[in-house]
């Protein structure tokens, strides 16, 4: 059955089904009367599933069983066969989609314990179509997560192997769904609650993922470190990050760990690449410099999934707009927002001084006189 929450479909009597393909930007129509019902519609390389009746979308603003929340307007059951059939068109075997959904079950079993996720609304359906099948629409991407990254896992060379950071992964959105399908890859899942990392390496143990590993801290000090940080230094492929900050101060953050331009290589760039899913407004200084700008649900072929998109960034864009962003790096070892004290010193008690020779000694008994015993 296909989720009735009215960000799917609107409510009318007579409404057309508008769909946006890749090539264009352009609304191409279809009256409702033409469709069947339960049918899988494609236009260009958008799908569009139907419910059994118009009577089962609820008019625009109304509650829905959840409540009024937007998340559950996303809401999607993991083994219904809607679910099944989105993340088949991302080549997603039904092996790693079961790991998925016990995945989502997991996160919604930690939440009751810690903050991972927004706990309103917090089940299944709404963990797995609100933050996992975002989280999966990357592999949608051209070249994600690099050209020759192996789905089954057939690269196991290490230093061939793709790596990917997700800094402010908080529940391990999306770094931990893309390890499960990605298990060739390396994941480097950064956050600086340490509460957050201890479930998601939880998580991750219960499931058994050997491509993760997690660092507890700000994405800057993973460079910082001066035995550590060498290993990391421009060292990723793809920085993924989902809502975290503005994106100039995430470009801030992140511009040292992605690869550099390799202006000496022949053929395709190993260049490394922001892949960031936001909502909303983004800055000019970063629209100007975005190689790619795409709707999720153009990535997962299905209208009406998500109302985030996906913002592909160079690594040398990055490091222009992070240097136009006004942040400033903290210098090692100072402390923020010191005050300047010019209080003038007042000596400390107890405080060692030396004595003063030329002074004439105070005995006490200058004028001391004895008395006689009479």
């Amino acid at each position: 059955m296909v989720k009735t929450a009215s960000a799917f479909a609107p409510s009318a009597s007579n409404f057309n089904i508008h769909t946006i393909g890749r090539q264009g930007s352009s609304f191409q129509s279809q009256p409702t009367s033409a469709l069947r019902p339960n049918e899988c519609y494609n236009n260009g390389n958008i799908q569009r599933w139907m419910s059994t009746s118009l009577g089962s979308f609820p008019d625009e603003g109304a509650e829905n069983e959840y409540g009024s929340s937007t998340s559950v307007n996303f809401a999607m059951n993991p083994d219904s066969d809607e679910a099944r059939s989105v993340t088949e068109s991302l080549g997603i075997s039904p092996e790693k989609h079961d790991i998925l959904a016990r995945h989502a079950q997991l996160v919604v079993e930690w939440n009751e314990r810690l903050n991972l996720i927004s706990r309103k609304d917090c089940n299944l359906d709404v963990v797995f179509g609100r933050h996992t099948l975002p989280s999966v629409a990357l592999a949608g991407l051209p070249d994600f997560p690099t050209k020759d990254a192996d789905e089954d896992g057939g690269n196991t060379d290490s230093q061939s192997r793709s790596r990917i950071v997700d800094v402010g992964t908080g529940g391990g959105f999306p770094g931990v769904p893309l390890a499960i399908i990605y298990p060739d890859v390396d994941f480097l899942l950064v956050d600086s609650v340490g509460k957050k990392l201890k479930a998601v390496d939880e998580m991750v143990a219960e499931l058994g993922l050997e491509n993760v590993q997690t660092f507890h801290g700000r994405a800057e000090e993973i460079v910082d470190d001066p035995i550590k940080g060498r290993k990391h230094k421009n060292a990723y492929d793809i920085c993924v990050g989902r809502s975290v900050s503005a994106l100039p101060r995430f470009c801030f953050w992140t511009q040292d760990l992605l690869k550099k331009k390799n202006k000496a290589s022949k053929g395709k760039s190993n260049e490394g690449r922001l892949v960031y899913i936001i909502g909303g407004t983004v800055e000019s200084s970063v629209t100007t410099r975005v190689v790619t700008d795409i709707p999720i649900d153009d990535l997962l072929e299905c209208d009406g999934a998500s109302d985030k998109r996906v913002l592909v960034v160079s690594s040398s864009d990055v490091v222009s707009i992070a240097r136009e962003s006004g942040e400033k790096r903290q210098k090692r070892g100072q402390t923020r927002n010191k005050v300047k004290n010019n209080s003038k010193r007042t000596s400390v008690k107890g405080k060692w001084q030396e004595k003063d020779n030329s002074a004439q000694k105070q005995r006490g008994y200058e004028n001391f006189k004895r008395y006689g015993s009479n």
